[in-house]
């Protein structure tokens, strides 16, 4: 009984630790659009923060303080794997500037407590604890990776979902005799609130074009930033238009009716899957229920007139 009231106090701790850091890496993500309103909205009138929220912002900063400065030993400055990690971060919409090192604490704390909870685990269930603490440690360790990947999937899917909207807004803004440069400034304003991803993308293509990087350079970084093929291929497009001086609207067009059509062939090609996916639980549940339902009294009327040997 001790045992396994410690393990299970192992594990609510577990929880706790892990809903503090999934709550600080949510923080130093991207914010959620209500929250953007709710700020744009105090600015318009005035008001000011409400004090919860002050109390929470202080509570995320010191938490980010208190992370950055237990895993500052075990981030390598100029790693490799510190890039790459950044890169995976960026690609999902984190740009925070203690993202990196959130993620390098968060594996070293959730490792330590899937050692322990394996540990306290073998204990309760019998098993042998080599096994248990390896399980558990390598679980923890693998969980912020799998949240990164799940959070450039997402990312990935805004984008997706966003794409044609902006490149209508650009083909009008084009039309209507602005620059290309002019026209992300634009576009990225007027998407902030409806379509956050890639108004933050494109800010940020333009803020580089403001400091003095070539127009080029600027739109080769908004693609390789996040990763997603479609806008890549976009920034390929206003590159080469921009080189050969073709027309920017009608090739922003083609490519918003390309991006259409791909995502209705991506809906049809799953909705195709469906019959498919469906075809496993009915053959494994419905049809048995189904002929146990149909069948069912008949065979009791048989059995009860002795059609099958009974008396």
């Amino acid at each position: 009984m001790e045992i396994t009231f410690v393990a299970i106090f192992a594990l609510a701790c577990s929880l706790a630790v892990a809903s503090m850091t999934w709550g600080a890496l949510s923080a130093a993500s991207a914010e959620g659009e209500d929250r953007r309103l709710r700020q744009r909205l105090r600015a318009q009138i005035g008001t000011r923060a409400i004090p919860r929220q002050e109390l929470r912002d202080l509570l995320v900063r010191w938490l980010t303080h208190a992370v950055e400065r237990i895993s500052s030993p075990f981030v390598d400055e100029d790693g490799s794997r510190k890039q790459r990690l950044r890169r995976d971060l960026i690609a999902a919409g984190v740009y925070a500037p203690g993202a990196v090192r959130i993620v390098v604490s968060l594996r070293i704390g959730l490792l330590v407590v899937g050692v322990v909870v394996g540990y306290f685990a073998s204990a309760a269930l019998g098993y042998d604890w080599l096994i248990t603490t390896a399980a558990g440690g390598m679980i923890g360790h693998v969980m912020p990776r799998f949240w990164v990947s799940r959070r450039i999937k997402h990312n990935h899917r805004l984008l997706e979902r966003a794409l044609p909207d902006g490149l209508d807004l650009l083909v009008i803004c084009v039309e209507a005799g602005l620059t290309i440069d002019s026209a992300i400034q634009r576009v990225s304003e007027e998407l902030h609130l409806v379509h956050p991803a890639l108004a933050r993308e494109l800010s940020i293509c333009h803020m580089e074009t403001r400091i003095g990087l070539p127009r080029a350079t600027a739109l080769k970084n908004l693609g390789l930033r996040s990763g997603f093929a479609p806008l890549q291929g976009l920034t390929a497009m206003l590159i080469q238009t921009d080189r050969f001086g073709t027309s920017v609207a009608d090739a922003l067009r083609v490519q918003a009716e390309s991006i259409r059509k791909r995502r209705q062939h991506r809906a049809e090609e799953a909705a195709a899957r469906a019959s498919v996916k469906l075809s496993f639980p009915l053959v494994l549940f419905i049809f048995p229920a189904s002929f146990l339902i149909l069948a069912g009294p008949m065979i009791i009327n048989f059995m009860i007139n002795g059609f099958f040997g009974g008396e």
